[in-house]
């Protein structure tokens, strides 16, 4: 007697409540975390930039005796400008795979997520590559393996001979002075940096001599942060893909192996010095505050082409460094 076997009395489905994807976390990236945004509403402008030495000038302040005018000093200013470039990036849905979507795919507001991540990686390569690069800070270290020299230090995942701490409070000072006196309240490490931080004795020894029941010796960016003397600490986590489609994937972190330190307000504003800023040109129609906008497109011109709907991310703005002298980068700090 034939008996009925489980694949014949069932026919395989999709699940409606499960899809798998890889977005990675918003807290993997820093590019709209460190150097305020300031929402601008043309596309190119000026602003204003107070001479800083100035400031700081000594030797014309005098005792003044009886009917003694006081010395005369004066003020300059100078300016420079941005420029907000329009990155985008788009994806197509033709009318015939639309109509045979499954309800769980949710395709479009899939693809409007893989757009905005996409678009999140790019504005992440922008920002390493204008803020967490070599030659970009007036202050500048560079890791060797040994024998440092001039400005140079040993690379910290040498848990024997590397001084983080001391190399980082060297530079705080140097900074210091160079920038007429600001210094560094935010430090940004590459992930890789941050791994070897975590496991060095330098560290170790600042968190387990005071380790507590309240106070444990688990480390956490904040007490980093007390350690190195800032006020923020950032991880540059976000991993990029490099190789072309088709082609198996090739992932590094954005971050590399280097530190950042600068000197950065929270929100930026009238005679307020700060190393970065983002101008994010938020008047085109559509866009947010950061100059983001999503948009659907379904029209007749679109059908022709058998398209049912096209979906667009695009981004608005203009990252520029603004105070050299308020920023010092580590170059390899790892090996």
């Amino acid at each position: 007697m034939p008996l009925l076997t489980p694949s014949q009395v069932h026919i395989d489905q999709p699940l409606t409540n499960l899809t798998l994807a890889y977005a990675q976390s918003q807290e993997n990236f820093v590019a709209d975390k460190i150097f305020p945004i300031v929402g601008v509403e043309r596309q190119s402008d000026k602003y204003y930039i107070y001479d800083r030495a100035n400031m700081n000038r000594t030797g014309d302040v005098k005792k003044l005796a009886p009917r003694t005018e006081v010395n005369r000093i004066g003020m300059s200013i100078s300016n420079s400008s941005y420029y907000a470039d329009v990155y985008g990036l788009g994806m197509d849905f033709d009318q015939q795979t639309i109509a045979n979507e499954d309800a769980a795919l949710e395709m479009r507001s899939a693809g409007a997520e893989t757009l905005a991540m996409r678009l999140m990686i790019d504005r992440e390569e922008r920002f390493a590559s204008t803020f967490f690069a070599a030659s970009v800070w007036s202050t500048e270290y560079t890791g060797v393996a040994s024998s440092p020299s001039g400005t140079q230090f040993v690379q910290w995942n040498d848990y024997t001979n590397a001084t983080p701490i001391k190399n980082v409070t060297d530079v705080r000072r140097a900074m210091q002075l160079k920038s007429g006196g600001f210094k560094p309240n935010t430090m940004i490490v590459g992930k890789e940096v941050r791994d070897i931080l975590i496991n060095h004795p330098d560290i170790l020894a600042r968190l387990n001599g005071g380790a507590t029941v309240s106070n444990t010796a688990l480390i956490t960016d904040a007490k980093i942060a007390e350690i190195f003397e800032v006020e923020n600490f950032y991880t540059m986590e976000a991993v990029k893909n490099d190789s072309v489609e088709g082609v198996a994937e090739s992932n590094s972190f954005i971050g590399g192996k280097s530190v950042l330190l600068v000197h950065t307000p929270s929100n930026a504003g009238l005679m307020s010095p700060a190393a970065g800023l983002t101008f994010a040109w938020n008047n085109i129609p559509g866009a947010n505050n950061l100059g983001i906008s999503v948009e659907s497109f379904s029209d007749d011109a679109l059908k022709r082409q058998q398209v049912a709907e096209h979906i667009q991310v695009k981004m608005a703005y203009d990252m520029k460094v603004v105070g050299a002298d308020l920023g010092a980068f580590f170059a390899q700090a790892v090996a």
